[in-house]
């Protein structure tokens, strides 16, 4: 079975690394943990003499994903699963399903900020997005309080 999980390294990202981790998933289960670095990154939208320094913004965005997704695997490789990451650029919901699809996933977790009302229909839901649009099954896991 493989099993993606994505993760943004807030509270309700790190809801669905957790889930994942407390699961008995069958024998040779395959996870992977997937952080998306929302596009347009700065370097390329802005202009002239700042264009050094949004290079170097979006170095230190790249290198922060990165660090959620390594922290979120070595979580998971604590409770014995067998685990890859992955850190992309793009529309967070597009780049899961878009994941899910070439890697060929069983089952997206996903974290909820659990959004309501004006909130969430200018916000726009990532879980709302990803669970219309998935090639699989896909678990939307909310933050426990």
């Amino acid at each position: 079975m493989k099993i993606l999980i994505a993760t943004d390294g807030s509270p309700y990202g790190d809801a669905a690394v957790k889930e994942a981790g407390e699961r008995l998933w069958p024998k040779d289960s395959l996870l992977r943990v997937l952080t998306v670095i929302e596009n347009p990154p700065v370097a390329y939208i802005t202009p002239g003499e700042y264009a050094v320094a949004a290079a170097q913004l979006t170095k230190e965005v790249r290198a922060s994903m990165e660090e959620i997704a390594r922290n979120a695997a070595a979580f998971l490789e604590d409770r014995g699963l067998e685990i890859s990451q992955l850190v992309c650029e793009g529309s967070a919901a597009e780049e899961i399903i878009r994941e899910a699809k070439e890697w060929g996933a069983d089952l997206i977790l996903v974290g909820t900020h659990g959004r309501k009302g004006i909130s969430r229909f200018l916000l726009g839901s990532v879980a709302q997005k990803v669970a219309a649009h998935a090639p699989c099954s896909v678990e939307i896991v909310r933050k426990r309080v």
